[in-house]
């Protein structure tokens, strides 16, 4: 019997697709290893939202290089974001992988690994099915009592810093009946929390062709007997409704948490980030929050050193936080991405400049 060993890098829905893969090979009689040294198949799930992210990926690809020197019958995937960026290129420096496959194929990573095993030779899988994560896909689930379900994949923002709507595509919803049935099989199996996974969960609806969003799913996933908290991520600000505010305040099983990116205090860096809203329609959806959950956990994330990024634009953000006061900041150094139009913008600063901010 094979064993795997699954290395993820990134956000929750890296790790929701990695009990995915999870539970595809656990179905095809592989075991859980110990760790990559124990296993006969590792898969690296990559992130390439930040550069930070694809250097621990590299670092980590170096290192089962030198594990399979050592141990010849280790097969290496790279599955996730890079994957789909690099494709066939992954290769050309790092001819030790054995299967390269994006977001949208790990449905068919059986079929892949299959193949690869038969041919001898390397797959590489980016086309992808579209309809993949809007499937019910048997999970490995990381925990027993929390568990992610995805409501929807890709991103429709376009944010100038950001590859996602280009790595994972447009946004597609699952059906609400797909997910609260989900909900009642985790419910059956003992879990009491889901947290609703999606890029901008806020938009959920949108192309089902029916009068559902966000707020009336979460009434029913409310409705489900035996879960007991509703978590959700990520909210963009632009599309945080006053009916979902309304749904956080009377709907018992969503917790008072949210986390809402808001990048940036200075409206001409939110405009140049593509954001969709500027600093007072921000602080404006804070106020009607806490005026309707007062005990709300407020997290987000910020962006320091965009390009053309003033000190008085830095300023802003900073007297934004002190305005707000988070219950917990994300900060993060801008990183340059292939393919987003930052790249191309003029005055990116200097790595000592980010820093320091």
């Amino acid at each position: 019997m094979k064993s795997f060993h699954i290395i993820t890098f990134g956000c929750q829905m890296n790790e929701h697709d990695s009990e995915r893969m999870a539970g595809i090979l656990s179905g095809r009689d592989y075991t859980v290893a110990a760790g990559a040294a124990d296993a006969d198949l590792v898969i690296l799930n990559t992130c390439s939202i930040r550069e930070k992210a694809e250097q621990k990926f590299y670092s980590e690809l170096g290192r089962l290089r030198e594990l399979q020197k050592e141990r010849p019958g280790l097969k290496i995937a790279v599955a996730g974001c890079i994957a789909q960026q690099e494709g066939k290129k992954l290769l050309r420096h790092a001819s030790h992988v054995d299967l390269v496959l994006g977001p949208s194929d790990i449905g068919r990573l059986g079929e892949l690994l299959e193949r690869g095993q038969t041919t001898g030779r390397a797959v590489v899988s980016t086309e992808g099915d579209p309809e993949y994560h809007l499937k019910r896909i048997p999970s490995t689930r990381a925990g027993s009592i929390k568990a992610w379900v995805s409501i929807m994949h890709g991103c429709d923002n376009f944010c100038t810093y950001c590859v996602v709507p280009y790595l994972r595509g447009r946004e597609r919803s699952r059906t609400p009946e797909h997910i609260v049935d989900e909900a009642r099989d985790l419910a059956a199996r003992g879990f009491k929390e889901v947290t609703l996974l999606g890029q901008n969960v806020n938009s959920y609806g949108k192309g089902l062709g029916r009068q559902i969003d966000f707020p009336l799913l979460l009434s029913m996933i409310n409705g489900v007997s035996g879960i007991e908290r509703i978590r959700f991520v990520t909210s963009h600000p632009r599309d945080l409704s006053d009916e979902l505010i309304a749904a956080m305040r009377d709907l018992p099983k969503v917790c008072e948490a949210l986390h809402l990116p808001v990048q940036s205090g200075s409206d001409r860096v939110l405009k140049s980030m593509n954001r969709g809203y500027d600093r007072s329609a921000y602080l404006e959806k804070v106020r009607k929050l806490r005026a309707a959950v007062p005990g709300l956990a407020l997290t987000t994330d910020i962006i320091v050193g965009f390009p053309g990024e003033t000190l008085d634009d830095f300023e802003q953000t900073m007297s934004l936080l002190k305005e707000v006061r988070y219950a917990n900041i994300f900060s993060f150094r801008y990183s340059t991405r292939p393919g987003t139009a930052a790249l191309a913008m003029p005055d990116h600063l200097s790595e000592p400049e980010k820093e320091a901010r």
